[in-house]
Order: structure tokens, then sequence, then C-alpha cells
């Protein structure tokens, strides 16, 4: 529907005084209902967010003055007042988003009270892997991109501070260039998990299946982010680890590239494909450009980034009009 409309405007059928009204009735463009719709989820959003944020703040002006009973008593009725409104109250898909987002901060809230309280002497990165360990049941059965996102930040951000006091998980040490592939392998077993749940399973799997996929094509981003640095490794890095970087980012690539135009078609994640492809050839350019710094360098990487550039418009354009086609067909 939306690529008739297009057409449509392109021939002149559709006259200009008209064009936003017929934007609007092939959901390309939205109304007025639905700035309206949206302006009332996102206020309810921040509104909420603000109640967990301003909690956290409450304790920290207010930590010598509060008690150890009235510190977990305010945070546990406030958690567990935000569950009950999930269950009896969540009639919308935005509220019950919000509140299980609310809830996922005040869990956090909670662990990072317990240890200011107790000193447990626990490392930060057990902080934050305890927090995504207990999300982890609330993320698969609410079904929540938001959630999901939560945990991934959660995940990465505890990898991160484990690496920076211990260089080896399960035995396998990284250090220098190569902790960027803990992160690559991270990110694309969640990208594979979210994958999965998507694809076409049975009941089960159903129940556990997030209701959109912009979660995993935020993941999908942040996985060709993290494979992209491995590609950078691989032209300017060490020269022993170039080859591994190399093949890790040609075969990853050539997976990815696979996968999002043959089994899921994925126009957005195909698009951050192209653009990671664009850098890395740049890049490549660029190692041997800066070698000799002469103009007929810079020259032809100019005129390779303005070709790249129109190639990759006129191919994500007809990879749109194949999309529809083979989704209408």
């Amino acid at each position: 529907m939306a690529h008739s409309v297009y057409t449509w405007i392109k021939q002149g059928l559709i006259k200009p005084q008209n064009q936003q009204q017929a934007m609007e009735l092939a959901d390309e463009r939205p109304s007025r209902s639905n700035w309206l719709v949206f302006s009332h989820q996102f206020l309810l959003l921040v509104g909420l967010l603000s109640l967990a944020f301003g909690l956290i703040f409450f304790f920290a002006y207010n930590w010598n003055e509060l008690s150890r009973m009235t510190k977990f008593l305010l945070v546990q009725a406030v958690l567990l007042a935000t569950f009950v409104l999930y269950f009896f109250k969540a009639k919308s898909f935005w509220l019950s988003q919000s509140l299980l987002l609310t809830a996922a901060l005040l869990i956090g809230a909670l662990l990072a009270l317990f240890g200011q309280t107790y000193q447990t002497g626990a490392d930060p990165w057990q902080l934050f892997a305890t927090w995504a360990m207990l999300l982890l049941p609330l993320v698969l059965f609410s079904r929540s991109e938001v959630l999901w996102l939560v945990l991934a930040s959660l995940l990465n951000l505890a990898l991160l501070l484990y690496l920076k006091i211990n260089p080896s998980i399960f035995g396998l040490m990284f250090d220098g260039g190569n902790e960027i592939w803990s992160f690559l392998i991270l990110n694309v077993a969640l990208l594979v998990l979210l994958e999965g749940l998507h694809g076409k399973h049975g009941q089960w799997a159903k129940m556990l299946q997030p209701t959109y996929r912009w979660a995993a094509q935020v993941l999908g981003v942040v996985a060709l982010f993290v494979l992209s640095a491995i590609g950078m490794e691989g032209i300017w890095g060490d020269s022993d680890q170039r080859g591994a970087n190399l093949l890790m980012f040609v075969l990853l690539m050539g997976c990815g590239f696979a996968f999002y135009r043959f089994v899921r078609q994925d126009l957005l994640l195909l698009t951050a494909w192209a653009l990671a492809m664009m850098v890395f050839i740049l890049s490549f350019l660029g190692h041997s450009t800066f070698r000799h710094l002469d103009a007929s360098g810079f020259l032809l990487m100019a005129i390779t980034l303005i070709g790249m550039s129109a190639w990759t418009v006129k191919w994500i354009k007809q990879l749109h009009v194949q999309f529809s086609q083979e989704n209408q067909s």
C-alpha cells in the first residue's frame, strides 16, 4: 500500500493538497490522533521513570536520616505496588511496558541498597550481573522489548567491569585487542536468542516471543558496531591478530547478510550492514593511503565514497521494492 502511494505521487495521480491525507491513510505519516496517543504514552513513560529515579535520589539525599528498615520497606513497597498495578491495572501495552521498566529499575535500586547497607564487599560487576540474572525471568515472560535492551545493557556493563579486574572467561584469555571478541560473543548470542524467539516455533516459544522486532534490530546494530571494530583491528591492529580478526569479520558479515536478506528480510539491518561495509572498505583504502599521504590516494577515497554511497542508496531502494513484492505474493 505504501509503495503504491509513493508511485501514485510520483506519477501525479494524487494532487499536492491531498498527499498528506493519502500518506496518513497509508500509515506512512502520523495523523493528529496518532500524535496525541504518542504524547500520552511518552508522558506516561517519563512520569513512571521519574518516579523510579526520584526514589533513588531520595535515598541518596536522605541516606543518613533513614533507618535500615525504612529504606528497605520503602523500596519494597514501591516495587510491590508497581507489580500490583501491572497485574491488575495495566490494560494498555504502553502502560504495561512502562511499569515493567520501572520495576526493573527498582530491582536495581534494591540491590544497590542492599550492597550499601551491609557492605558485602562484592565487585561492581557482580551487582549488574545479579541484576541481569534477576531480570531474566521477567524479560522472558513479559515479552518486553524494553527489558530485553535493559538486560543487554546490564550484561555488557557487567562484562566491561569484569574484564577490568579479570581478563579471562572460562579459561579464555581476553587481553589488549582481544577484549572486543568477548563483547562480540555476548551480543551475537543475545541476537541469536532473540531471532530464535521470532522464528516459527511451537506454542511454548510463542509465549516468550517479543511483540515487535525492534529490540532485535537494536542488538543487530550493536553487533554490527562491535564487528566493525573487529574489522578495524584486522586493518590497523597488531600484525599477529589481523588474520583472525579479518576472518571473523568476513565470516560473520557474510552470515549476517545471508540471514537478513533471505531468511529474515530486514531493510534496517541491511542498511546498517552496508554502512559497516563502506566503513571497512574506506578504512582499508585509508590504511594504504596514509602510508604515502599523496593527493591521488585521498582522491581515490573520495571517489570510492561517492560511488559506494550512490550504489548503496540504489540497492536499498531495490530491496525495498523486492521485499514489498515478495510480501504481497
